[in-house]
């Protein structure tokens, strides 16, 4: 009876006389047609909010920096749990820069920004979902100030190049944001198990020292891979940099040919931009983008993510070499029998099962087959031949004890269908013997 009772309490709507007066007068407000500008879907979502976080919301609206109905509106439809919303309602920035009375174009945070022609990177909804702001940083941790400021500070307008440099020289970005990133005791209020180098990192790249060094800003850089407003966890699906997504984030420059081009290899030849397409049809792209095995090998797999392309890479490996390529060729044809062997040992199954044949001992060898064609694949990435021949030696001999098992089914096959036949013939022996006495004997009645 008390757990119904409370559960009646909670079920029960929220008094809208007991809400904050500016609150009570945005749920007055109307449109220009006369209809109210909160509807019901957003009184329901203003009624399952918690006391204290209707009462942020109205001291915000109090201050005038929630600004209207239709701002309380918008910030309604973003969906959030009361401890995110508490976070908005008591930032200025963001209710500042999300109200479209007051915020015009490149400044307004919108939640469809194409839809109020206002900067595609000030996207509301990309904004509340940010790992930072999930983790209570919010604007000023970035672009200085304090959440509380109702006016922009000098501190602002100090931490950030002037607009013009910021967007033509991008090599301020890596240090800017390594002021956290590479503060290990910061990092460990937020995430213990991020690791903080990778600024180090970076500057050894390819991409590191084209930007740092040689300022050339179409390098890549934090932002170019990770984003602005609407950073995820690299566990996500939306991440731009999620195992499945990178090779798309790589190919926004790598398959450019205008932004590539005058990059060239280490041999003087002009860099490819047709790397993510050769990718997409590899066995590595298939199996993570088609099959989507997260364990494939990605463009990160192989060249590494901070510390991108080092510096010799590609001329140390990318060369001829006698023993890596017969090993790679003795690994290839190894696999190449295997899966040739497996294909002529299942292929009869099914037909010698429609026999009446016992087929149990094949089938049980076919399995052991395919085990060990994963162990063998398994250890092709050891580069170690005698490892890989151990693995690959159980599906020979399955193989063979497959072709000895087909052998003696059919064999037996063979047997069944000629004792089978010979019954057949002895059987119409018999019948016709029975039918030519049948006769004689109807031939003597007849006499």
């Amino acid at each position: 009876m008390i757990a119904l009772c409370a559960v009646l309490l909670l079920a029960a709507p929220a008094d809208e006389s007991k809400y904050p007066a500016p609150l009570k007068e945005f749920l007055a407000a109307k449109n220009k047609d006369g209809s109210p500008v909160l509807g019901d879907a957003d009184r329901k979502a203003l009624a399952a909010l918690p006391d204290h976080t209707r009462d942020l919301l109205g001291a915000a609206a109090e201050s005038v920096i929630l600004g209207s109905a239709a701002h309380l509106k918008i910030l309604l439809s973003l969906d959030l749990p009361p401890a995110a919303l508490e976070l908005v309602a008591q930032d200025n920035c963001i209710l500042c820069h999300s109200d479209p009375g007051n915020q015009k174009g490149k400044t307004l945070f919108a939640t469809d920004p194409p839809a109020r022609k206002s900067n595609p990177l000030l996207n509301l909804k990309e904004f509340v979902s940010d790992v930072h702001f999930r983790r209570g940083l919010s604007c000023s941790g970035c672009h200085g100030g304090k959440p509380s400021d109702e006016m922009m500070t000098k501190d602002v307008y100090a931490r950030w190049p002037k607009e013009d440099v910021r967007h033509s020289d991008r090599s301020w970005i890596p240090g800017f944001c390594a002021n956290c990133h590479a503060d290990s005791n910061f990092m460990r209020g937020f995430n213990p198990t991020l690791p903080t180098d990778q600024l180090a990192k970076y500057q050894t790249s390819q991409h590191g020292i084209l930007l740092l060094q040689e300022k050339d800003s179409r390098a890549a850089q934090c932002v170019s891979c990770h984003g602005v407003h609407g950073i995820r966890n690299s566990r996500s699906r939306l991440s731009s940099v999620h195992v499945q997504r990178i090779p798309d984030t790589c190919g926004a420059c790598h398959s450019d040919a205008k932004r590539m081009e005058g990059f060239r290899l280490a041999d003087g030849t002009p860099l490819p931009t047709n790397q993510v397409a050769q990718y997409k049809e590899s066995v590595h792209g298939k199996a993570l983008l088609v099959k989507g095995d997260l364990g494939a090998p990605t463009c990160t797999g192989c060249h590494r993510s901070h510390a991108a392309m080092p510096p010799d890479c590609h001329s140390q490996y990318a060369k001829d070499n006698q023993q890596c390529a017969a090993t790679a060729v003795s690994f290839r044809n190894a696999l190449d029998t295997l899966v040739a062997g497996r294909a002529e040992i299942t292929a009869p199954l099914e037909r010698l099962a429609e026999r009446g044949l016992d087929v149990e001992p094949l089938s049980r060898t076919a399995s052991d087959l395919d085990e060990a064609l994963v162990q063998t694949r398994s250890k092709v990435h050891t580069f170690d031949l005698s490892s890989f021949q151990a693995a690959a030696q159980p599906g020979n001999d399955a193989i063979a004890k497959g072709r000895e098992l087909i052998a003696e089914e059919r064999r037996e096959a063979r047997f069944r269908t000629r004792g089978l036949l010979a019954a057949i013939g002895f059987m119409s022996l018999i019948a016709a013997g029975i039918a030519l006495k049948l006769r004689e004997i109807g031939k003597r009645r007849i006499t």
